[in-house]
């Protein structure tokens, strides 16, 4: 039996502990719950849907299961520190490094140390999975490493941001200015009480850079990326790209060697021009051209992407079992 725990217990991780209730018959079991204020060991005889384990929580660092060998998988979902990448980066190089496979949804820590993370898991021999990490559910990592393999892609541009798009939407459709339509926005819970990473175009640059870093094989950093957010996007510069058949958005690119994100004008017909919170990424490929996905970009389709990289860590093993 796989023992599985998960370090994050908000939103996500709630729901995909409902989820992974039903994968005992796949061989694993959810053995660990952890947040900021320690962890709690199941049992494996409770379903994770009834579980209200807060007061129950161990006071101690949610590493220490993970140091005495009880959990052979460890999805990482805590919140997103862009400079440093803590506190999931220490979580996630603790346990690659003691053999542990690893998924996570936290960008953090792919920003800013991907190369060494992949690098000490592919020395360890173990799973490193960050799907969630980009696009919500959409499957951008999987869907570029295994169905294009024998493409070669050109370029990557791509609407990243659910938070900016929508209010860009919000602009275009109802004539909202910038500040309504974030404080609507706000309201709905889209965006955070301090929305500065994704109105100032960090979340995007980001996410750019964990594309570039994981399909072209480069190494860039954060400040690799030239930056220009949404702040300065008024309701005229809307109107006026209105009346050419076109609207703004928040478009993430990378072209070569060169990394930006920037708000940019596009055609309302075209495949990347997607409204409220969608996301949008498009791939210029070297012998199909042109390919957009297109998906939910947060919330509860993160799930899909985190269920995927677990699906793919039991299939890896059930092999590596086999071929034993």
């Amino acid at each position: 039996m796989i023992s599985c725990g998960i370090i994050g217990y908000g939103f996500l991780g709630r729901i995909l502990a409902k989820r992974l209730a039903d994968y005992r018959g796949r061989g694993l079991e959810l053995r660990m719950l952890a947040n900021s204020k320690g962890y709690l060991l199941l049992d494996g005889d409770v379903p994770p849907g009834d579980i209200t384990p807060l007061p129950r929580f161990r006071a101690s660092s949610p590493l220490e299961p993970v140091e005495r060998g009880l959990v052979d998988l460890l999805v990482v979902l805590t919140p997103t520190n862009v400079r440093t990448g803590e506190p999931g980066l220490t979580y996630i190089r603790e346990a690659l490094g003691r053999g542990v496979d690893v998924v996570t949804a936290d960008k953090g820590p792919l920003v800013v140390a991907f190369r060494e993370l992949t690098s000490l898991a592919e020395s360890m021999g173990v799973s490193f999975c960050y799907e969630a990490t980009v696009g919500g559910g959409i499957p951008i990592f999987s869907l570029a490493r295994h169905s294009l393999m024998g493409d070669r892609i050109i370029s990557i541009r791509g609407i990243l941001n659910g938070t900016t798009n929508y209010i860009l939407t919000r602009m275009h459709f109802e004539g909202l200015p910038l500040d309504l339509a974030l404080q609507e926005a706000q309201m709905m819970g889209l965006a955070e009480r301090d929305p500065s990473l994704d109105l100032e175009g960090i979340d995007s640059a980001c996410k750019i850079v964990i594309l570039a870093n994981a399909l072209l094989g480069v190494d860039k950093r954060l400040g690799d990326v030239k930056v220009r957010g949404i702040n300065q996007v008024t309701s005229d510069a809307i109107l006026a790209a209105k009346e050419l058949g076109m609207t703004i958005k928040l478009v993430g690119s990378i072209e070569g060697d060169r990394l930006s994100v920037a708000p940019r004008l596009v055609r309302l017909n075209h495949p990347l021009c997607v409204h409220g919170t969608l996301n949008a990424i498009e791939f210029k490929l070297d012998i199909m051209g042109d390919l957009t996905l297109i998906g939910r970009g947060a919330g509860e389709s993160t799930v899909s992407a985190l269920l995927s990289d677990i699906e793919w860590i039991l299939n890896r093993r059930a092999y590596l079992r086999g071929g034993r």
